[in-house]
């Protein structure tokens, strides 16, 4: 006799159920190693960029216990997460990496949770391996879960939830320990991704839908009120105030919906400098903004917050109709199959990749197969339910952006009911599931404009030149940048970019005398800090002395994000006196390495003390060997 296991549905299914969950499971894990382990070779995969990077330096900061007095300015659940990675003995290199195998492991988790939804949805083994392999195997997926983001927890933890709804609503008498899992999880899934906000109301009109809402609501409303108060103790621990969400919400609420929102993705309206790290570029232009705007107002987070909040409200109701314009684009982009900029362009970056190139699952696809499931199936009411949080997430994104990240966390929830493809149903169902399938195809294979879907590829190829030169791939940095200039040539981040690496690449050969890209940096000296202290430095080299010295005391008395590397160049010249005397020492610990080497170098034990904290002997010795012969007096005279 066969063997057989009895499902927790109460299906008795044979032994080749597990078989084929195997079969799943080994494809989808080697599937995703390999791209994760071919990305962990690449610059962005050594050097993460922008929202990855701010994600490991937020959890470096709790993990040393160095946060800033304020609440916190983005979710912080998943760095928290991280900082464990850390407190474990993970080092600052290794750490892209370790975050990389971490999100690896919750995609096969998110996987699991996905064969498990749609096996309890559809009760057929095929849709539940269908609709694994769907999300699994499934690109746009695999490409955002390669950086150190919070959407590859958040979208486990979410499942998760769902999950427990399922459950929990399962029965006559609906299950008190799902409903408080349920409840627990999704709210943990705010705190992680907080547009996930959206979905702890469908939980409580679930609930309510029941008619048990006396005896079940306290089981949702109090571990939602229990996680809520946890993270606003967090934060009144941290930054003094009791508040539940991050407060980078207010701005992005104006950024997504006024009058210069696209709606698809966060555009930068004044340029930043593309080679200092450390700042969220939302946050920074929107004090910037703000203290423009308001110049005599308070500059502390709660009152650009409401500033920002009631601009927002203000224009709505000033402009009704420009506002539900803008909703109707956001609608139509959110189901067309393209997938908007978000940090990266998709499809440039999918082209990049061996393991992505030939993948044919899509959007559209997946969009497709979910309706036709619905229409196929349209009484069964545990799609319906998973429908209703997917419906209800999506409505959020309109107050949002639709972009590929923001949408994401649909993909599974489409993957679950798209496995009911696969069930059986009469003549007249595959017929209407076809019909749908169509239609849906149709309208979101729709073309964008002409030159969408190439906008942003400009700043896909400085990102990738931005990673390759803090490595040190001098060489990938060029090419990234001079692609970048092919189709832009005006861009100024890309001007600025092209100074940054060829003068690291000149300082890399160390053969100081040998002309270096004066010519580049000059070009983008008007436009950019960083560069102007380059042409100090070629200035030097060539003896132009007093031009150099020039430019590098302007640029200390500006301040800003160069002032310690001009100083710097100003100690190792002798030409730093008025400013040492009044250096705060207590401020030390955020100095530049540069400043540090410079004091060093003039004997100042109190510098030395802190580069022996941060740097090896042997690091210390070639650092310091190569800025005393940077800076060494020219051979020549001063062409002034």
């Amino acid at each position: 006799m066969a063997r057989a296991r009895e499902h927790s549905s109460g299906e008795v299914l044979p032994l080749s159920v597990s078989h084929l969950r195997l079969a799943v499971f080994a494809l989808v894990a080697v599937y995703t190693s390999g791209f994760l382990l071919w990305y962990s070779a690449t610059a962005l995969g050594l050097a993460p960029m922008l929202d990855g990077r701010e994600q490991l330096e937020l959890a470096t900061r709790i993990a040393h216990g160095s946060l800033p007095h304020e609440p916190y300015y983005r979710a912080a659940l998943f760095p928290a997460l991280v900082a464990w990675l850390i407190k474990l003995g993970v080092s600052a290199q290794h750490l892209p990496f370790a975050v990389r195998v971490l999100d690896g492991g919750l995609h096969l988790l998110s996987t699991a949770l996905v064969w498990m939804l749609a096996l309890r949805v559809w009760q057929s083994r095929w849709s539940a391996a269908l609709a694994a392999l769907l999300f699994g195997m499934n690109p746009v997926v695999l490409h955002f879960a390669a950086d150190p983001l919070d959407l590859t927890f958040a979208i486990s933890l979410m499942l998760g939830g769902v999950l427990a709804t399922l459950c929990a609503l399962a029965f006559a008498r609906a299950s008190r320990g799902m409903l408080v899992c349920a409840a627990t999880l999704l709210s943990c899934a705010m705190l992680a991704r907080p547009q996930m906000l959206v979905l702890l109301p469908m939980l409580l009109l679930f609930v309510l839908l029941r008619g048990e809402r006396v005896r079940l609501l306290p089981w949702v409303l109090l571990p939602m009120a229990l996680v809520s108060v946890l993270m606003g103790l967090a934060n009144l621990e941290v930054g003094g105030a009791f508040r539940v969400l991050p407060w980078q919400g207010a701005y992005n609420l104006w950024a997504a919906n006024g009058p210069d929102a696209n709606g698809r993705y966060f555009v930068q309206r004044e340029r930043q400098g593309v080679y200092v790290e450390g700042g969220n570029p939302a946050r920074i232009e929107s004090e910037r903004l703000y203290r423009r705007a308001q110049p005599t107002a308070a500059t502390d987070y709660a009152s650009m917050s409401r500033y920002w909040q009631q601009r927002t409200w203000d224009y709505v109701r000033a402009e009704p109709q420009r506002w539900l314009r803008l909703l109707a684009s956001k609608s139509w982009y959110l189901l067309n199959d393209f997938e908007q900029y978000d940090i990266k362009t998709y499809h440039f970056h999918k082209a990049a990749s061996p393991w992505l190139r030939w993948n044919p699952l899509g959007w559209s696809c997946l969009l497709a197969a979910a309706m036709a499931a619905l229409a196929m199936h349209g009484r069964q009411r545990a799609a319906w339910t998973v429908a209703g949080f997917a419906w209800c997430y999506a409505g959020g994104l309109l107050l949002s952006y639709v972009s590929a990240r923001f949408r994401l966390p649909l993909v599974p929830l489409l993957a679950v009911l798209a496995g009911g493809v696969l069930c059986k149903t009469t003549g007249q169902g595959v017929a209407r599931g076809i019909a749908v399938a169509l239609i849906v195809l149709y309208g979101a294979r729709q073309a964008l404009p002409p030159g969408e879907a190439d906008r942003t590829l400009v700043q896909d190829y400085l990102l990738s030149a931005r990673a390759a030169a803090v490595l040190g791939f001098d060489e990938e940095a060029l090419s990234n940048t001079r692609m970048a200039l092919a189709r832009a040539p005006g861009d100024e981040a890309a001007r600025e970019l092209l100074c940054v690496a060829s003068f690291n690449g000149w300082l890399r050969r160390e053969d100081y005398d040998a002309p270096g890209p004066l010519g580049a940096c000059q070009a983008a000296a008007s436009i950019s800090p960083v560069a102007q202290r380059a042409v100090g430095v070629l200035y030097w080299r060539q003896g132009r002395a007093e031009q150099a010295r020039a430019l590098w005391r302007a640029l200390v008395v500006a301040g800003g994000e160069e002032h310690d590397a001009a100083l710097a160049a100003l100690v190792m010249v002798g030409d730093a006196q008025p400013w040492l005397a009044a250096l705060n020492w207590q401020a030390s610990v955020n100095w530049s390495e540069e400043l540090l080497f410079a004091l060093a170098n003039r004997g100042d034990a109190r510098a030395q003390a802190l580069l022996e904290r941060r740097l090896s002997p042997a690091q210390r010795t070639r650092q310091m060997a190569a800025l005393n012969k940077l800076f060494a007096p020219p051979s020549f005279s001063d062409k002034t």
